[in-house]
């Protein structure tokens, strides 16, 4: 049986890119009505320092205060946005990339900071961080900037079966944050950008029809969350530009992890870095895979139909919208 209790996690480095990302999850925690978990990860010495007269043992001693310095802070952050908020911590002994993963198991959703002192809050823009968000068994928030935002979670949409998991977290974000999804799916000259859809010739024709398989497939989530309306997004252009674009008027975005599909293969070079490193807004990273995980973990949607196609993005037009 699914734990339904698993926490919400925060990896701590010290910097105050990490600090934001614990405010981030310590304000998800809530609205989840979950725990939060707080991280550290340091690689203790193996062996003694004997020219600077320092035992491996005196070291461990002051990376573990260091640890415990750091994570009290982190938990004084996680306060201000709730005192009652449930906040365990751990120093854990171990590379940051391996300890993150392993909490990955037992996690509602990871979160961190996009930038770091040791190694953590950079994570996802360099291998290690492909690890994370790779390897991971959950969803992974890498959080960018300490205001609140507002407007829709846009999900980013390419090939139906490495998307669908995204999809329904933004689903889940949407529901707790009390506000709508925004799907989003682009094409260019040379056909759809997954290669699935054998659209007619003609911008008009394409688009139309993308746009209604695009509806159909987010109708069937949809089903589950009767109390978050969605609109649909066919745009003509790149995707590593209509996102970063689009994602300034969100206040989530969600992308794949898997495949090499328009949106899921951003994450694997210098357009993920990007969209991490320079999104404007939380950007969530959710790997295919963890789809059947993800519904256990953070709570089942509600079966009843709805319908819905209420525009969120201000100034954008659902149906006409185009960026060369």
């Amino acid at each position: 049986m699914v734990n339904r209790r698993y926490p919400v996690v925060a990896g701590v480095d010290g910097s105050d890119s990490a600090l934001q990302a614990v405010r981030w999850a310590a304000g998800d925690a809530v609205r989840r009505d979950l725990p939060l978990r707080l991280v550290y990860a340091c690689v203790p010495p193996g062996h003694d320092y004997p020219n600077l007269e320092v035992t491996a043992a005196e070291v461990r001693d002051a990376m573990w205060e260091t640890g415990a310095k750091r994570l009290r802070a982190a938990t004084e952050a996680a306060r201000t946005v709730a005192s009652s908020l449930v906040v365990e911590s751990e120093i854990r002994p171990g590379d940051p990339r391996v300890v993150l993963v392993d909490e990955s198991r037992r996690a509602a959703v990871t979160v961190l900071g996009s930038r770091g002192l040791n190694g953590i809050g950079r994570l996802l823009l360099g291998s290690s961080g492909l690890a994370v968000a790779i390897r991971g068994h959950c969803p992974l928030v890498v959080v960018r900037g300490d205001r609140a935002r507002s407007g829709p979670v846009l999900v980013g949409v390419d090939d139906w079966a490495r998307s669908a998991a995204a999809v329904r977290f933004a689903f889940q974000e949407a529901s707790a944050l009390g506000t709508s999804v925004t799907a989003l799916k682009t094409w260019h000259d040379l056909g759809p950008v997954d290669g699935r859809s054998a659209a007619p010739a003609g911008s008009a024709t394409r688009h139309e029809v993308l746009r209604r398989e695009l509806e159909t497939e987010m109708s069937a989530v949809a089903a589950g969350f009767p109390e978050v309306s969605f609109d649909c997004l066919v745009v003509r252009g790149r995707p590593s530009r209509v996102l970063l674009e689009y994602g300034e008027r969100a206040c989530l975005v969600v992308v794949g992890s898997r495949g090499r599909g328009a949106f899921g293969g951003l994450l694997l070079g210098s357009v993920g870095q990007n969209l991490t490193g320079h999104g404007s807004c939380p950007v969530a990273v959710v790997r295919s895979e963890a789809g059947a995980e993800i519904v256990g973990r953070q709570g089942e949607g509600r079966a009843s139909v709805r319908s819905g196609r209420e525009t969120t993005l201000e100034g954008v037009s659902a149906d006409r919208g185009e960026r060369r």
